[in-house]
């Protein structure tokens, strides 16, 4: 997992993504959205407004905290995308459960006997 200064790194490094040349981001955001620079959830400059909500959820997906569970789209073309996560660090239990889990009961049963 990342440490927080690492996270905060990207944070800054996601907030610069829009300082770019603002020319051609305008451009490019005209052409991908094809509504001509009409306002679409965006700043004056024709680039795409970061909140901290949106910022949060690019540093999960690329910090792995957050996996893609499954993405929907309905006949009216809404897109729906369920992102699912831990904050939580797995501990030495957790990690011990997720190899015996796969375990019949019996070889862990004698494996805890086998101990004692």
């Amino acid at each position: 997992m990342f440490s927080s200064s690492d996270i905060n790194k990207l944070m800054d490094q996601i907030a610069q993504l829009g300082k770019g040349n603002i020319n051609s981001t305008k451009n490019m955001s005209k052409s991908c959205n094809g509504n001509d620079g009409k306002k679409n959830n965006s700043n004056n400059n024709g680039i795409p407004s970061l909140t901290p909500a949106k910022l949060l959820v690019i540093a999960g997906l690329i910090a792995g905290a957050l996996e893609v569970q499954s993405i929907t789209v309905d006949r009216d073309q809404v897109v729906n995308i369920l992102l699912s996560g831990s904050l939580k660090r797995k501990t030495k239990l957790d990690k011990i459960l997720d190899e015996i889990g796969d375990m019949p009961f019996d070889d862990v049963l004698k494996a805890i006997l086998g101990r004692a």
